[in-house]
């Protein structure tokens, strides 16, 4: 089972648990509501635990809750004692009307009061069905907009994406048609990619020729372009080379001679 939940303000001594709205506050919170001492709530609360429910002295406001549980159990690191809300209005109506005069009482009688115009309105609240969650014009007009606004926010997301460079591996050169570019081989695909970077290269979609038969013409025109790198000599090596030929040859002449 799982552990009923807790909103503790227990810097302020307040508590609210959240599955009822049950709420409570410390003993210190309810003595300063109260404008007296701890140590006075906490002998009057020991005093209405221990009075008996049926025969007890208590004051009118506090009848009621003789021999009562009065305190709100939390699981909240701190261990804090709550005392149960419905006490705690019921011990300030006996401060703030039926006990005697005593240095704090006005600070309990303002405090009452305020309670009981707060008290007020949520009963009003209650038969009006009004919620202080419930939104108002502007507010609606916000939360009908969100789905227009996530639209938008789509549209951008699309737009950067399309801003962004291709990564390497799905990049298509400039001119080619992608259902084309999808069915090249891999390696094609690179060849064409370098093609593009070192010379340029742009697909001419304006002749018939076949797509793998101008793939096969760039490949033996590279082959070509390789050969004549290799067999094309300028004529100052080839002066040069015709030189260490004859240089060669008259040394193995001279070897001829003197092993004669």
């Amino acid at each position: 089972m799982s552990k009923i939940k807790f909103h503790v303000k227990d810097e302020l001594g307040f508590c609210t648990r959240l599955n009822d709205g049950v709420s409570g506050m410390t003993v210190t919170a309810l003595a300063d509501f109260c404008g007296t001492l701890q140590q006075a709530i906490t002998q009057l609360l020991n005093r209405i635990r221990d009075s008996s429910p049926i025969m007890n002295e208590l004051p009118e406001s506090l009848k009621s809750f003789a021999g009562e549980e009065w305190r709100l159990i939390t699981n909240n690191e701190q261990n804090s004692l709550f005392v149960v809300d419905e006490l705690c209005h019921a011990i300030l109506e006996y401060y703030a009307i039926d006990a005697r005069k005593y240095k704090g009482k006005q600070v309990a009688i303002n405090n009452y009061r305020m309670v009981a115009r707060a008290g007020l309105r949520v009963f009003i609240w209650s038969q009006t069905g009004y919620s202080p969650y419930t939104l108002n014009q502007e507010q609606l007009a916000l939360l009908n907009s969100i789905p227009r606004l996530q639209e938008a926010i789509t549209q951008l997301q699309s737009q950067i994406q399309n801003l962004l460079p291709a990564s390497k591996a799905n990049y298509i050169p400039p001119g080619w048609n992608a259902e084309l570019w999808n069915k090249l081989p891999l390696q094609d695909k690179r060849h064409f990619r370098f093609l593009h970077r070192r010379r340029g290269f742009r697909p001419d979609y304006r002749t018939e020729v076949p797509l793998e038969e101008l793939t096969e013409q760039f490949k033996q025109k590279q082959k070509d372009e390789l050969k004549t790198a290799v067999v094309e000599v300028s004529p100052e090596e080839k002066q040069r080379l015709e030189a260490l030929r004859l240089e060669a040859l008259k040394l193995l002449r001279e070897e001829g001679v003197e092993n004669d």
